[in-house]
Order: C-alpha cells, then sequence, then structure tokens
C-alpha cells in the first residue's frame, strides 16, 4: 500500500446509514448518512455531511462506492485539512480511486444556486500551497487529481485565476489548469494567452478562445510528450499551408504523360484526396492547401458568430490538422501568422 493508503471502512454498518441506490452487481453505490460518524479513510478521519449546513449546500451529499464497496467519494460536513501527496489541502469534497488511493480533492463543494452565487463561493476560494513537479504553486483551485502513484495529474485553477509556471518552452502565463505525466514531465497547460510554440510545422501561437476544461484541466490544449516536445495545441490566430509534394514529383508530365502534377492533384496524392473527399472543397492553387481557424454561427453568444480553432496534432510521421492527417515526408508545411483576432468566446446564456 502507499501512504495514502489503507484499509476501506464498511459505511452501510454505521449507525444512521441508509443505502439509497445500488451498482449493477448488487453492492451499495450511494449511502445516506442521517448522524454524525467518523470515518477512518487513506487521508486520516472525515466526517461526511449529515446535515444541510446553510445556504450553499442545501441537500446532504451521500457518500458514494465503488462496486465491492471502496470509498469513491466523500462530501464532508466541514470544511477539513488533509495530507496529500503535494501537502497539506483544505478540503470539503475528496474522492478515492478504486484501491483507495486519493483521487481528487475539492477545497470547495457549494452548489450555485438561487441563493447562493458564484460570487459568494468565490469570496470564499482563498489560494492553496501545492508542491508541484515544476515547483510550488500557490492559487485558488477547483481541485487537483492525483495518479493512484500518489503523483500530481493535474491542477484545475479556480475561474479567472491565473498563474505563470515553467514549461518546456519557458515561463508561460496559465488559466484553466495544467497536467503532468506521471513521470512528472508536464504533460499540458492552457495558454492564458497566446504563446509561441516551436512545432514540427514551425513556430505556432498557441490559444484556445473556447477551452474544452473547466471543471477538469488532465488534457489541456498545448501538450507535450514526457520529452518535452508539441504533440499538440489550438491556434486562434494562425493558418497552416500545407504544400503537397505529390504535384512536383508527378512533373510537368504527370503520370506516365498523363498531365503535369497539377493535372492529376489530388489522386496523384492520398492524403490530399482524403481532405479533399471529406471536405468538398476547391483550392485556388492545386496541391496547395491553407488550413485555419473558421467561424459557426453563435447559439448563445454574445457575437452573431463564434471563431472555430484549428487543432494541431504531431507525431514523428504525420501532422493532423482538424483530424486531416498529412505525412510528413509527402508534403511541406509552413505558418501564416495572426491573421485572426484574438478574444475568449463569451456567452450570454
Amino acid at each position: 500500500m502507499s501512504d495514502h493508503q489503507t484499509a476501506q471502512p464498511d459505511v452501510t454498518a454505521v449507525p444512521g446509514a441508509v443505502v439509497q441506490c445500488l451498482h449493477p452487481d448488487g453492492s451499495p453505490a450511494e449511502v445516506l448518512l442521517e448522524e454524525r460518524v467518523e470515518l477512518s479513510t487513506p487521508v486520516g478521519v472525515l466526517v461526511p455531511q449529515y446535515e444541510p449546513e446553510d445556504p450553499r449546500r442545501q441537500r446532504v451529499q451521500p457518500v458514494e462506492l465503488h462496486p465491492g464497496g471502496g470509498l469513491k467519494a466523500v462530501s464532508l460536513q466541514e470544511r477539513a485539512v488533509i495530507e496529500t501527496p503535494v501537502g497539506p489541502m483544505a478540503a470539503e469534497r475528496v474522492t478515492f480511486h478504486p484501491g483507495g488511493e486519493l483521487r481528487r480533492v475539492f477545497p470547495l463543494d457549494g452548489k450555485i444556486s438561487a441563493y447562493w452565487s458564484v460570487e459568494n463561493e468565490t469570496a470564499l476560494a482563498g489560494p492553496q500551497r501545492m508542491a508541484t513537479p515544476i515547483g510550488v504553486v500557490s492559487a485558488r483551485i477547483i481541485s487537483v487529481h492525483l495518479f493512484p502513484s500518489g503523483a500530481l495529474r493535474s491542477v484545475t485553477l479556480w475561474p479567472g485565476e491565473r498563474v505563470t509556471i515553467a514549461t518546456p518552452q519557458g515561463p508561460a502565463s496559465v488559466s484553466v489548469g495544467f497536467s503532468f505525466h506521471e513521470s512528472g514531465a508536464l504533460r499540458s497547460f492552457e495558454p492564458d494567452a497566446p504563446f509561441e510554440a516551436k512545432t514540427p510545422v514551425g513556430a505556432v501561437l498557441a490559444f484556445d478562445t473556447d477551452p474544452e476544461g473547466g471543471m477538469a484541466a488532465d488534457l489541456n490544449s498545448l501538450q507535450f510528450d514526457e520529452a518535452g516536445n508539441v504533440t499538440a495545441l489550438t491556434t486562434a490566430t494562425d493558418k497552416v499551408v500545407v504544400t503537397c509534394k505529390a504535384v512536383a514529383d508527378a512533373g510537368p508530365r504527370g503520370n506516365g504523360g498523363a498531365g503535369s502534377g497539377v493535372d492529376v492533384w489530388p489522386a496523384c496524392c492520398p492524403d490530399c484526396a482524403r481532405w479533399a473527399a471529406a471536405t468538398g472543397k476547391q483550392v485556388r492553387q492545386p496541391g496547395r492547401l491553407a488550413l485555419g481557424p473558421g467561424f459557426r454561427e453563435s447559439l448563445c453568444g454574445t457575437t452573431p458568430t463564434d471563431l472555430v480553432p484549428l487543432r494541431m496534432c504531431f507525431t514523428a510521421d504525420v501532422v493532423s490538422l482538424d483530424g486531416h492527417v498529412f505525412s510528413r515526408t509527402g508534403h511541406g508545411f509552413s505558418v501564416l501568422r495572426g491573421l485572426m483576432p484574438v478574444a475568449r468566446t463569451t456567452y450570454s446564456c
């Protein structure tokens, strides 16, 4: 067992325990407690919520169990300081891996309602000090996420919070959060502003106007492998020009004199042929594609249209642009910088 794993308590056997629902295998999934109970857990003695506290926590949250009975999640009656692999942390809710190891820590667990606003909850969100693989970070957070080994997996920042962290490509201002490989190498982060990232296609301004993270920053838009190479990013400003080498290789007479390389494109290149079939788009210059951010109708934004960033992925063999895959040996790549305005997407609903 790790330092943060102990024998699991049988919550169903404590006084005032009411099983609310079951897993498909018949074992208890949720247990509501009607009396004060002290549970011995992998992070010490915890008192699960058993009565409403105030307008921000009007409903008692049941203790959640994994199939077979191990603790899965516990909302505490009162905030407590618990020991974690990243240091002592205030907690109102904690979750556990199936093996009993600490998984997530939430310093706050209030529910937004007509009686409790986001501003009310934010006023309670004090900074947490955490020992991370890239140094000590102090910030207001939604949660930290740990691997079963105890290694830090991710830190999800409080909405509006900003921190500066060390990255494989220099210091960066981060919003939403950041994450790690289990080895401790930085896996991803969400740039707070356009960040110049060196990639296999050139320097690209990495920035997502509408990041998908928020409640969990396990995988953010700018991603790295364990060696520190960029493997994925999102850009809201730049375009990538893809030049098909098969057009030039086909020569002035193309395949067997049937025509020039231009005449036989995109059929002369499997990657370009797949792009053409998938998009149905025409190009002014055969063999030369410019892929970049686009726009879509806004369903509830503050503007008529929302910008759709370009999502890029890289491997040793291919470059993927919005899911369209191009081999690195069969194509040339260049970057057109800063062609789109930069602003985070905002919503009115």
